[in-house]
């Protein structure tokens, strides 16, 4: 068989092209995501970890982790790897909140440990509110009043990130957000971190 060496410049030139042109894998994006979290000042939404069955009811003993869901063996061990991520890549978190669910909390503690999490009621479920688009004005006054050379980490419900950024997260999967353009306005999403 003969190859036609006049040919391969061409097509050599074509591959170059294409790459070129290809839109950046998810590992690019990944590291893209920890480099913007290394310069500090951003909100993480992370989604609670695996929970069994269904969701929660809202009552008021959401504190009562014994006698409500917690996390699957498969989720705890998930919120442990989302906290291994973040210490193995040295970015520093300034403050960490979880709704207040079990699964919320049970979530931020195994990852970055029970003493520093703060819950706070407005990263509960929106889900069957009235309108599920509405993210609570405390959430977005956190996200335009912090500043610091860290980093602050809310753990919640993934409809309340859906609100914010129009699509649901995946299974360790982070999304990265800073204050909206005008003070009041849904807040922006900047990148978005996979974990798992």
């Amino acid at each position: 068989m003969k190859l036609n060496l006049r040919r391969w410049p061409a097509a050599l030139f074509l591959a170059v092209a294409i790459l070129a042109i290809a839109p950046p894998t998810q590992g690019a994006a990944t590291e893209a995501a920890w480099a913007r979290l290394a310069q500090g000042g951003y909100t993480i939404l992370l989604g609670y970890s695996r929970t069994p069955g269904g969701g929660e009811p809202l009552r008021p003993d959401l504190g009562d982790c014994e006698n409500r869901k917690s996390l699957t063996d498969r989720g705890i061990q998930e919120a442990r790897r989302i906290g291994m991520r973040f210490a193995a890549r040295a970015v520093s978190i300034s403050a960490v909140y979880s709704g207040e669910f079990c699964r919320a909390t049970e979530t931020a503690g195994l990852a970055f440990g029970r003493r520093q999490v703060e819950t706070r009621a407005y990263l509960n479920s929106i889900v069957g509110g009235a309108d599920p688009d509405v993210i609570p004005d405390e959430l977005i006054a956190a996200v335009e009043e912090f500043q610091g050379a860290g980093n602050q980490l809310m753990v919640t419900h993934p409809a309340l990130i859906r609100a914010i950024s129009g699509t649901t997260p995946r299974e360790g999967e982070a999304v990265i957000i800073a204050p909206g353009a005008n003070p009041g306005d849904k807040p922006r999403v900047v990148n978005r971190l996979l974990l798992d």
